[in-house]
């Protein structure tokens, strides 16, 4: 049996066409006129560029096309013993995947049979992977199934849904045991509460997993209180919580409401020993928008932020799209290492004839493919389809994430 307990979920917009073509053609690729007439290996990509998730979609897919710009400027990947490039179909990031699963798996058919995609690489949610790795069973059905590979949706279970779905997610899951037992020890915590959303199921889902960690090691959870992603006032959450004056808040929301509830935690002074947040908080706009009141909150990320192939990735990215890197980023470019080894060793023809027999042969190439990946992990595929990794505690401080030193 596979096992249960996989699975974590957890913007800035797209540079300008004219900035996004230079760069491009300075790496030597230009996804936008390639063709399969061209010699290119043809990929989807189905992140959300819009909307609430952008801040991971986003990211997500520049990680993977500096992977992909990259292997191009290079001569491309040798297929049959010749070089090809590789393509993204769309516009400068693919597709946008949105927020809407149903908008999701129309513009996933299209990619499938339209576009006649080797592969995908998203979706960036776990509501949408959901939807969509379920999608993939009646693909497959149909004797048109292929890879769909998300870098950030991070519920647990999603890699048991089909064979062809497939996750380098850091799986905030995988990493909860880690982080309670070092705030529980380091804090010397006895008690805790918690606030998370309900309309989402990652965030109750994960929420319940991290009061199970606590609860092992002797912190008694004693508040749990909900929201909705709509929500724009916080101030019944902090009092419920403040009435119980907690050691440790732990924080399960996306970006904006986590940004909200901790600005009315810190205008009502909530004060525990330590607030964690979840890896949505992972973004550069908690530091940017949540300013005072989002210093000293802890977290655990995918990376030490001072490793030698994270820096050089990080001016690299800056470099390329004028953005800092965080977690969403480095996965999507290890999401684009993990595809181009695969696809070194899948054997595939390429062609027009070959299509589904090379996606299949692709998903076999998946199931084995291992990378030495920028974040200091050696990287692949588990019986679930995820890839685990114990993970970095980090906070915020000095108007940036940085590794967790308690009492500083």
């Amino acid at each position: 049996m596979r096992n249960k307990s996989a699975w974590f979920e957890l913007p800035s917009g797209a540079m300008g066409l004219v900035l996004g073509i230079a760069a491009s053609l300075a790496l030597g690729s230009s996804f936008s006129t390639a063709s399969a007439d061209e010699n290119s290996i043809r990929i989807g990509m189905l992140e959300s560029l819009t909307g609430g998730a952008a801040p991971y979609g986003v990211p997500g897919a520049r990680g993977t096309i500096l992977a992909f710009e990259e292997a191009n400027a290079a001569g491309g990947i040798e297929i049959g013993g010749k070089k090809v490039k590789l393509e993204v179909v769309g516009g400068e990031l693919g597709s946008d995947g949105g927020l809407d699963p149903a908008k999701a798996i129309a513009t996933l058919k299209k990619l499938v049979y339209d576009d006649q995609v080797l592969m995908v690489k998203g979706p960036t949610t776990s509501t949408i992977a959901e939807a969509t790795f379920n999608y993939l069973r009646e693909l497959d059905s149909d004797g048109n199934g292929l890879v769909v590979h998300s870098s950030s949706a991070g519920a647990p279970g999603l890699g048991e849904i089909s064979k062809w779905g497939f996750r380098n997610s850091f799986a905030e899951s995988y990493a909860l045991g880690f982080l309670a037992e070092n705030v529980a020890t380091q804090t010397g915590a006895k008690t805790a509460g918690i606030y998370h959303l309900t309309d989402n199921p990652y965030f109750p889902a994960i929420s319940e997993l991290m009061k199970n960690e606590l609860t092992k090691r002797g912190v008694e959870v004693k508040a749990v209180v909900t929201g909705l992603s709509k929500d724009s006032d916080f101030s019944r959450q902090v009092n419920e919580l403040r009435s119980v004056d907690p050691d440790i808040v732990y924080v399960s929301a996306d970006n904006q409401r986590g940004i909200g509830f901790m600005k009315e935690a810190y205008r009502r002074g909530l004060k525990p020993d330590v607030f964690v947040g979840g890896i949505s908080q992972l973004v550069p706009d908690t530091i940017k928008s949540g300013g005072k009141a989002t210093v000293g909150m802890v977290m655990v990320g995918s990376y030490d932020d001072k490793g030698k192939s994270i820096v050089e990735f990080g001016k690299k990215f800056k470099d390329r799209w004028g953005d800092d890197i965080n977690l969403f980023s480095v996965n999507g470019y290890e999401a684009g290492q993990l595809i181009i080894a695969a696809l070194k060793m899948s054997g595939i023809e390429n062609s027009k004839e070959s299509l589904q027999a090379d996606r299949a042969k692709l998903r076999q190439a998946y199931e084995k493919v291992s990378i030495e990946s920028i974040s200091g992990y050696s990287v692949s595929f588990n019986d679930v389809h995820d890839t685990p990794k114990a993970g970095v505690i980090l906070t915020i401080k000095d108007g940036a994430f940085g590794a967790w030193t308690p009492g500083q």
